[in-house]
Formats: C-alpha cells, structure tokens, sequence
C-alpha cells in the first residue's frame, strides 16, 4: 500500500488536536499514520521518525499505541522511532534519541552516546547531551570535557551542568567559587534554571549578597524564560510586598502564570497559610 508522508504528517496533528476523540477523523487513522510514517522512515525519511517519535510524546500517543507493531509504552515506542532517525544520521534524531534517554535503560543511553558522537564535534547542543549521557552512565568526570567544550560556544545548559558539577564536586573537586562563576555565565545566557537560583540566591544571602529588589529581577527573567518555581516567586513577592511594590492583582498574573507552567499555586500558597488574590 502506498502512503503519503506528508497526509501523515498532517494526520498526526490533527489526531493531536482532538479530531478523532469528536469523531471528525476515523479510528483508521491512526494505524494510517504508524503504517505510512513507519514506511516512509524505512525508505530512508528521518523526518518521518521524528515526526512519529513526537507523536507518542504528544497527546495522540494513547490513540496511536494500539497501531504500534512491538508494544511497550509510548515513550517506549518514541525512543525506538528517535533511534531509528538516529541510525539514518540524523542530528536531530540523534538529540531526540538521548533526551527520551534521560530514564531509559542503559544500553539505550550508550546506544544514544554513540549516535551522538558524529555530531558532537561542531554542535554544541549535541555535545552538552553526550556530557549529560556520560553522567547518567556514572561517569561525570567524563563529562566535565564536554561541557567545558559546549559551554565555550555559549551553550546556557552547559554552562549550568558545570555549575552542578563544581558545586557538588561531582567529576572535580568541590570548588563553590568556580561553580558561582558558571552559575553566573549560565543565567548570563539566559538559563531558566539559573536565573531562578540566582534570584533564590539573593533572596536568601546565600553565596550572593542579600538583596530582595536583584532576586525579583532574576525571577523575572527566569519566569519570562518559562521557569514555573520563579513566577510563583514573583506572586509571593507583590503578595508581601518583599522586594517589590505589594500589589494583590501583579500577584495574581503571577500566580496565574505559574499555574499555567504547571506550579501547583493553590496547594502552595495553602502549605504557606496564604489566600491567592484574583485578578
């Protein structure tokens, strides 16, 4: 039977969007989607992997399931369609691959170290993953390399794994001074998570000088960069009036935004014995 990958393609968004659960797209669909985006990855379309990888990421991943021939979950079912991209070449694939091994087993993890290691010689992003690999493999010292190499390209994740590392002392020796100044490249380059610990850092005295008015303007930025902990912060803060002017309805966007990064607000603001404005 002949497919067309690109009707594939657009099959699976519109499985994602819900057309199928309101019965606007038959329940065939789904196996068309597997059978022509499986066919087409096996005559040699990286693409079609991902796109099918991304599927069992996305909300049509329970509807496609049933369709997939080796069973398993379906990050199970996208690791092993990133893996195939990954075996074509595939950059992309070769980083989709390694990021759904976070968890995964560890033949999986070397299998992904391996499929990284062409890329990872000019690609900043792909040598950042292939440290992270060497980590979740146990060795950190391995890694240190790799972030160094990737951090010097300006990659913001790097520069915060090198922070973990000298703070913690994993892979080097414990050096806080030296993990201080890779938090600061790191939040420099706009790394939600550093920007985030800066801004608890200067909220607490810790390591960095006290100072509310700086740690607001970290949560900001780290809450403008996607960090759910550093916008619920920031509602807390013009909740109290601590570093910036009290204002019940800023705290409210707050607190909405945080909410919609996925913070549980109400369940927080209730362990602090607060009630949550309402814009």
């Amino acid at each position: 039977m002949e497919f067309d990958e690109s009707r594939c393609i657009d099959l699976a968004g519109r499985i994602n969007r819900g057309d199928m659960m309101i019965g606007i797209l038959p329940l065939t669909a789904a196996e068309e989607v597997v059978a022509g985006l499986s066919a087409a990855g096996r005559s040699g379309s990286a693409r079609a992997w991902t796109e099918l990888g991304h599927c069992y990421l996305g909300v049509s991943g329970a509807v496609l399931a049933p369709a997939f021939p080796s069973g398993g979950t379906t990050l199970d079912q996208a690791r092993q369609c990133f893996a195939e991209a990954a075996a074509l070449g595939d950059r992309d694939g070769a980083l989709l691959f390694a990021r759904s091994c976070a968890d995964g087993p560890a033949d999986a993890q070397r299998a992904a170290r391996e499929h990284l290691r062409p890329h990872a010689a000019t690609d900043p992003a792909a040598r950042y993953r292939l440290g992270l690999l060497e980590q979740w493999l146990g060795d950190p010292a391995a890694a240190v390399p790799h972030h160094e190499w990737a951090a010097a390209q300006g990659d913001a994740d790097a520069a915060f794994e090198l922070y973990v590392l000298h703070a913690t002392g994993e892979g080097v020796p414990r050096d806080e001074d030296l993990g201080r100044r890779w938090l600061l490249r790191a939040a420099d380059l706009g790394q939600p998570r550093a920007l985030y610990n800066l801004g608890a850092a200067h909220a607490t005295g810790d390591g960095f000088p006290a100072d509310l008015t700086l740690a607001a303007a970290y949560y900001r930025r780290a809450a403008d960069a996607g960090n759910p902990r550093a916008a619920a912060m920031l509602g807390y803060m013009h909740l109290t009036g601590e570093g910036v002017p009290e204002d019940a309805a800023t705290a409210a966007h707050w607190f909405d935004t945080a909410e919609d990064l996925g913070h549980p607000v109400d369940d927080w603001l209730d362990h602090l014995g607060l009630d949550r404005p309402h814009s």
